[in-house]
């Protein structure tokens, strides 16, 4: 048996593991949200009922109306957004164009002033010159899609003065894997395992000598789409399908899966979510 002290969890970040497709790449945050329409797809689902989907997470965070918010990978504004009514600056840092362009326009709609947006990857930026650290909240929520998980973590740690917040996937699996596992072998030719990997986040962390708190919760999530071939375009290019034969499949999966309610088709799915925080002055 492999001592996870030996582990290193760094490598083990891009290591997409024996059971997993071996043609799967690392995609960092930057090309997964590379196309402006999946990201203004996705701001209209984050902005649904007053970015409800979002609330959940910053009521779990020690936001106070002093508090100065480095939101990493911030998108459209999913927190930094309502964040900005709470909060009494928050720095955006956001890749993507077309995110940044969904960011730029809710902040223009909502008539914000204290958001301000740094468009580079979290890789490259340098907080000396780049950021007016210390910042009281430093949180990536769902956007760690970074190749070098220390060096952002350790820039993370530096770049806050107080808590540190990351939300991740509890069992390190996506719910692409959980919520297509049916499928998995046919769209793949792999078998779907199902399994409760570590966390490599939190073991990193550990290694680093940084010791966090973790929360996890479960969490339900739905998608609505106009058609099926919308959703069958929207999940393919997320499952990074490329051939017809995958795409057959994924429709008559869809098909079957999709609930037709007030006039949308609806997808349901679940994931396991962790809160991994600290608190530097712990």
């Amino acid at each position: 048996m492999t001592d996870i002290s030996e582990i290193d969890w760094n490598e083990a970040w891009n290591d997409p593991g024996p059971e997993r497709r071996g043609k799967e790449e690392f995609v960092t945050c930057l090309e997964r949200w590379s196309e402006p329409e999946r990201c203004r797809k996705f701001s209209r689902m984050a902005k649904a009922d007053n970015w409800k989907g979002s609330w959940g997470r910053i009521h779990a965070m020690q936001i106070t109306p002093e508090s100065r918010v480095l939101d990493i990978g911030a998108g459209p504004g999913t927190l930094a957004v309502p964040l900005s009514g709470i909060a009494r600056h928050v720095t955006a840092v956001e890749p993507s164009p077309g995110m940044a362009d969904c960011l730029r326009k809710n902040i223009s709609q909502s008539g914000i002033r204290n958001i301000e947006i740094l468009q580079k990857k979290w890789e490259d930026v340098d907080i000396a010159t780049d950021l007016e650290s210390p910042y009281d909240v430093v949180v990536a929520s769902y956007s760690l899609g970074v190749p070098d998980l220390r060096d952002a973590l350790l820039k993370m740690d530096a770049a806050s003065g107080k808590y540190v917040y990351i939300f991740w996937f509890a069992d390190m699996q996506s719910p692409w894997r959980r919520n297509y596992g049916e499928i998995w072998e046919k769209l793949f030719e792999v078998p779907h395992k199902e399994t409760r990997k570590p966390n490599i986040i939190f073991n990193l962390l550990n290694q680093m000598g940084i010791y966090a708190n973790v929360e996890i919760s479960k969490e339900e999530h739905t998608n609505g789409f106009s058609s099926i071939e919308e959703a069958v375009a929207d999940q393919s290019a997320g499952l990074r399908l490329k051939t017809d034969e995958q795409i057959s499949v994924l429709r008559e999966f869809l098909t079957r899966k999709l609930h037709h309610e007030n006039g949308r088709y609806i997808l349901r799915g679940i994931s396991y979510q962790a809160k991994i925080w600290w608190d530097k002055d712990s």
